[in-house]
């Protein structure tokens, strides 16, 4: 701030301020005049005269000897007031028991002697009052000219800071203060402005300003860079961003952590997602057992499916249990048995809660019971029965001509849920066959077949097979895409596990190794098999099993498990062990 600043009151102003002081008067100089130099240690008294001139290296500076240089700039004397300070100097009094000014005070007592002040108010204490003091505050801003002579913060002088005062005294307070921030415009009152709209101000001093800013709706409170994200199409936190977080898994379910306002256009379904980070999880999803995930939202992590039951016997209601294709109408139509080459299969199939030994390694992988489905007789321990009805078809999935017997089929259609991307089932083919017909083709087989308007283009499809296990000797077709060789699930298969140390313990069964005879019997293990299918897909699924070449020497397949997939797999046929 310049400290040059003109000094109006040089003369006429402080003129008659006190009583005379030391002076020199002209004699041409109107007797009239009141002549004073209270105050004055140079210049003249007002009358012509002069109140003395300045030591060597001192300017007369508004009547005080100071170091400073007159400013003759504009026509008006001005002179740097910088350090004036207390301007008062006593006057010199002749009588100190006199009362020059009528106040009742002696002028030896008096702090303004030649001034009325019965008072004696001194606000700086010093030996002037303030009646003749020029500058009460000592700022060296003269009271004529000071908007708060009783302030020395405040005056022409005066710096502006930030503490609610006009420091300057030009009528603005805190206009670009010392120690003034960056405000920004706050309208709606949320502390966080609108960047671009900034002003260097004192906090506190300008309403609706705020010292955070990003604020992208200046008209809401509940918008701003603090704010939390909810579901109600804004983008509530300021990020660019509108609903980020209710629908992460994209399923068009909101995450029933986050509120919601209105229907908001993430939340297609509504809200309810008790896990937001699994297209496979929503109020009323399919529960998938084993995935980990309250698949439903019901606060129960694969809770097992509970049929009506029994789900044990031979009705067409208990083996859809023992499969858990425990599905409403909408879902599951037609389920039948039937055998293609016209034999009598009542015996062929059954529902059981476990078969063979009860230590054996055929305990439930779903639900308390399972399927049997068999080229003879289902239960007990002899398996090589020619069924009756004696007819033959042939194989057309098959490599060789040979004939099939004792076809047996479990037909069903399904329509897969709206978050389904597959499914899954788990079994274990055995057979009386093993191990001395590896090779051949008195091979009795196991297929899953599907036919799916999308998924296969309403083509009948074998989807579980695998390596084969003498591919040199036998093999059913070779895969287009790895050239490999390879085996629909019969004795042929990789999986086919040797006596007389075969891993899965079946006993019990009738089909373990050395029951009937050394050479006679063994399994696959427990396999699964998983394949695609589209949401809302209506399909075809048969799993059906004959005997190759003869109608004795029997195989058996155990299904279990059979459930939705919602989330990514591979698809395929893999072993339990793998």
């Amino acid at each position: 701030m310049n400290t040059n600043r003109p000094v109006l009151w040089i003369l006429p102003l402080l003129f008659g301020l006190l009583g005379c002081g030391t002076q020199t008067v002209d004699s041409n100089v109107d007797s009239t005049c009141f002549a004073s130099c209270v105050g004055y240690e140079c210049g003249g008294d007002g009358c012509g005269g002069t109140c003395g001139t300045c030591s060597p290296g001192l300017t007369c500076n508004a009547g005080l000897c100071q170091i400073g240089t007159p400013d003759d700039s504009e026509d008006v004397t001005t002179w740097d007031v910088s350090g004036l300070g207390d301007s008062y100097v006593a006057p010199e009094i002749e009588d100190p028991e006199a009362d020059s000014d009528d106040d009742g005070i002696k002028d030896g007592e008096d702090n303004c002697p030649f001034d009325y002040n019965p008072a004696q108010l001194n606000f700086d204490n010093d030996p002037g009052g303030d009646s003749c003091d020029p500058d009460d505050d000592n700022d060296g801003v003269p009271d004529e000219f000071d908007c708060n002579p009783k302030d020395a913060s405040m005056g022409e002088q005066g710096i502006e800071i930030c503490d609610g005062l006009d420091n300057d005294c030009d009528g603005s307070i805190d206009e670009d203060a010392d120690g003034c921030i960056p405000l920004y415009e706050d309208q709606d009152g949320d502390n966080y402005g609108v960047l671009g709209t900034q002003i260097c101000a004192c906090p506190g001093a300008t309403p609706n300003r705020a010292v955070k800013y990003g604020d992208c709706n200046d008209l809401h409170t509940e918008v701003n860079p603090g704010a939390a994200e909810i579901c109600d199409d804004i983008d509530n936190d300021c990020d660019g961003n509108t609903d980020e977080g209710c629908d992460a898994d994209g399923d068009g379910w909101c995450n029933d952590l986050l509120p919601i306002v209105g229907t908001p256009a993430v939340c297609v379904h509504g809200p309810g997602d008790c896990y937001d980070s699994s297209p496979a999880a929503f109020p009323g999803a399919y529960e998938d057992p084993g995935d980990g995930i309250d698949n439903d939202c019901d606060g129960i992590v694969d809770e097992a499916i509970e049929c009506p039951g029994p789900c044990t016997g031979h009705t067409t209601d208990a083996y859809l249990c023992a499969l858990e294709m425990c599905f409403d109408s909408g879902t599951l139509s037609n389920p039948n048995f039937y055998s293609p080459t016209g034999d009598s299969i009542s015996t062929a199939w059954a529902a059981v809660s476990h078969f063979g030994s009860a230590s054996n390694d055929l305990t439930p992988q779903g639900g308390t019971s399972y399927a049997l489905l068999a080229t003879g007789p289902a239960t007990g321990t002899f398996h090589s029965e020619d069924l009756s009805g004696y007819g033959t078809a042939n194989d057309p999935y098959s490599s060789d001509s040979y004939e099939t017997h004792d076809n047996v089929e479990f037909r069903v259609t399904l329509t897969a849920p709206s978050q389904a991307l597959g499914f899954s089932i788990d079994y274990v083919f055995m057979s009386e066959e093993y191990e001395e017909f590896i090779g051949s083709s008195f091979n009795d087989k196991f297929y899953i077949f599907l036919t799916a308007p999308n998924t296969t283009n309403n083509q009948k499809t074998i989807i579980n097979f695998t390596d084969c296990s003498s591919p040199n000797s036998y093999h059913d077709f070779v895969d287009p895409d790895t050239g490999k060789k390879q085996c629909y699930i019969a004795i042929n298969t990789a999986y086919s596990e040797p006596c007389p140390n075969a891993p899965t313990n079946i006993s019990g069964t009738g089909f373990e190794c050395g029951f009937a005879d050394e050479n006679h019997g063994s399994s696959t293990g427990w396999l699964v098999t998983s394949w695609p299918i589209e949401p809302n897909e209506t399909f075809d699924l048969v799993f059906h099993i004959h005997d190759t070449s003869d109608g004795i020497y029997d195989s058996l397949v155990v299904l279990d498990n059979f459930h939705w997939l919602s989330t990514p797999f591979t698809p395929g046929t893999s072993s339990h062990s793998d």
